[in-house]
């Protein structure tokens, strides 16, 4: 397992990194703006999670989860045979989420529980993902690269369609 010399990963450092290398380093160096619809997310995220655990039999509150090397918060983490991360998101749905639900199934593994599904809460439209041996490795590695990232130099900038929104498109250079 990654033993990160002093970097602790977090599965919202996954979405980050999945999203864009560049901005998880630049996020951890000059924090994350707070945009309005981050602040919506937010607000609108404790009536969702009371409702989602109420229709899935889970505690309406979030998880802290520390498994050493790398910790975090499941939004909402429902107990039966197994467990079931659920990521509870307010926006459009992304293919990086399913990456930051993984990284909650492997600290979920990690704090002792069987996990074999995840879900992604957009709304109250839910989408169910297996959670396999493989999944929860590549989980793993992310996290992993993850804080090779923040604890690295700056990655190189790449241009891409998301710099068009990019918080960080003031400061970021590409090449």
């Amino acid at each position: 397992m990654y033993r990160p010399s002093s970097y602790r990963p977090t599965p919202w450092d996954v979405l980050e990194l999945e999203y864009c290398p560049r901005y998880l380093w630049l996020s951890k160096r000059h924090g994350v703006p707070v945009t309005p619809s981050m602040r919506a997310g937010k607000s609108a995220e404790p009536e969702l999670r009371r409702r989602l655990a109420a229709a899935l039999g889970g505690e309406p509150r979030p998880v802290y989860i520390d498994a050493g090397w790398a910790h975090g918060v499941v939004d909402l983490l429902v107990v039966r045979k197994s467990a079931v991360p659920v990521e509870i998101k307010t926006g459009a749905p992304r293919p990086e989420h399913k990456w930051q639900l993984y990284a909650e199934a492997y600290l979920v593994k990690a704090a002792g529980y069987a996990v074999t599904r995840g879900v992604l809460a957009y709304g109250e439209r839910l989408r169910s993902l297996q959670v396999t041996p493989a999944e929860l490795k590549a989980a793993e590695r992310l996290l992993a690269k993850a804080a090779e990232v923040v604890e690295g130099p700056p990655p190189p900038p790449r241009r891409s369609p998301k710099c068009a929104y990019c918080q960080y498109r003031a400061i970021c250079t590409y090449t």
